[in-house]
């Protein structure tokens, strides 16, 4: 996906909705992004009691009605906004992933093939964990490296120009104190 179809970061998006929901008085139980591999992007996932209770189509109207107050909606691509209840499944399921984040670090290894070409190897290392071999995400370019990085793993963008600025001259970065689900690491293979 284009970034140009993000508002300025999948994180903005949050913060904007957020802001926007909280200056509107609408009750949110959740508010977070969920990474959707069959899309190939983030989505918002906003949970209010106002689904149940005032039903999804004023639960929805509410929600573009706080943004168009706020002035965020020509920022905010509302179909990637979904309101649900929180009784819903897939809101109770990202509620108990939440509760169970892995912190870790991301560890960026830059080799030579042998074709002269440019090879960067990701791995994710919890700090707390079962153990056992960590899977590696491989990637042919500092572009497709810098993709994973800021849209996948929604690392902001001078933290990854850091990491790839020091791959050019030591060969090794790393990203400390990254946090994901275990659904995330696992979506994103490095679990």
């Amino acid at each position: 996906m284009d970034k140009t179809t993000l508002v300025r970061s999948d994180s903005d998006l949050n913060a904007l909705v957020q802001v926007a929901l909280s200056r509107a008085k609408v009750p949110v139980t959740l508010c977070v992004l969920d990474y959707v591999p069959q899309l190939d992007e983030w989505q918002l996932i906003v949970a209010t009691p106002w689904y149940d209770s005032r039903g999804p189509h004023e639960a929805n109207a509410k929600v573009i009605s706080a943004l168009l107050d706020q002035g965020f909606y020509s920022d905010v691509p509302i179909r990637r906004v979904y309101v649900r209840s929180p009784q819903d499944p897939i809101v109770r399921s990202l509620e108990l992933e939440l509760k169970t984040q892995t912190e870790g670090t991301i560890h960026v290894v830059a080799s030579t093939k042998q074709d002269g070409r440019k090879q960067y190897s990701v791995v994710f290392a919890p700090y707390i964990g079962p153990g056992g071999a960590m899977p590696a995400m491989n990637f042919s370019g500092p572009d497709q490296l810098r993709a994973f990085l800021e849209k996948r793993l929604r690392i902001d963008r001078s933290t990854v120009d850091e990491a790839i600025n020091r791959l050019e001259h030591r060969r090794v970065a790393s990203i400390f104190h990254v946090l994901l689900t275990k659904r995330e690491v696992k979506n994103l293979g490095l679990a």
